[in-house]
């Protein structure tokens, strides 16, 4: 019974060693060299217009108009859910006593379609007030074509995430020159809508 009690005690001395030299006041971070880790809930909650100078580049094939890209910059509201600290084990030697967790985003909304509309009659079909959005498509980089606004986010496996901006261009090659104020409405997963309008110079 005595000696049982001994290696109880000696066992207890043991982990309390082991607590003592791998714990510090905020846990095992120090120890472990790992970062806090995080999980995010990220909202979109606006978006504007730059000027996207690349089109003179594009090559031949990319069929779209080089007088009209503009460059959409998403703004996103990010809502911490969970905060995670390195996985550690008393028992293991330092060199497997703990895994880095990578910061972790989840989309609390998405964007479901894109609906364009002109100041002008767009065409003898489209008159002003008429959905455009047909005539808009997302740059693919520089090399990799055009994609439909329908196309690029209902694929399976999305282009675009929350995190990323995209390249609009128009591939409408007989509408008439002239000024057209364009107004781009974002629809939204949980039923809100974003709305920006941009005069540009059709040549």
């Amino acid at each position: 019974m005595k000696f049982i009690r001994i290696i109880g005690i000696l066992f207890v001395l043991f982990v309390v060693s082991l607590i003592t030299e791998k714990c510090v006041i905020d846990g095992f971070d120090d120890y472990c060299k790992c970062p806090k880790s995080e999980s995010f809930e990220y909202s979109i909650s606006s978006f504007s217009f730059k000027q996207y100078d690349g089109l003179a580049a594009l090559p031949s094939y990319v069929e779209c108009r080089r007088d009209f890209g503009i460059w959409f910059v998403f703004e996103t509201e990010k809502t911490v859910i969970a905060n995670c600290k390195p996985l550690n084990s008393l028992f293991m030697q330092s060199a497997y006593a703990c895994s880095c967790i990578n910061n972790a985003y989840y989309p609390k909304d998405r964007i479901i379609s894109i609906q364009v509309f002109s100041d002008k009659d767009f065409g003898e079909t489209h008159p002003s007030g008429t959905d455009i959005a047909d005539f808009f498509n997302v740059l693919m980089g520089i090399h990799g074509g055009i994609i439909s606004f329908e196309s690029f986010f209902e694929h399976p496996i999305p282009y675009w995430s929350v995190l990323s901006d995209f390249v609009c261009v128009l591939t409408a090659t007989t509408i008439k020159a002239g000024e057209y104020e364009f107004t781009f409405v974002v629809n939204l997963s949980d039923e809100r809508t974003l709305e920006q309008s941009i005069k540009t110079v059709l040549r």
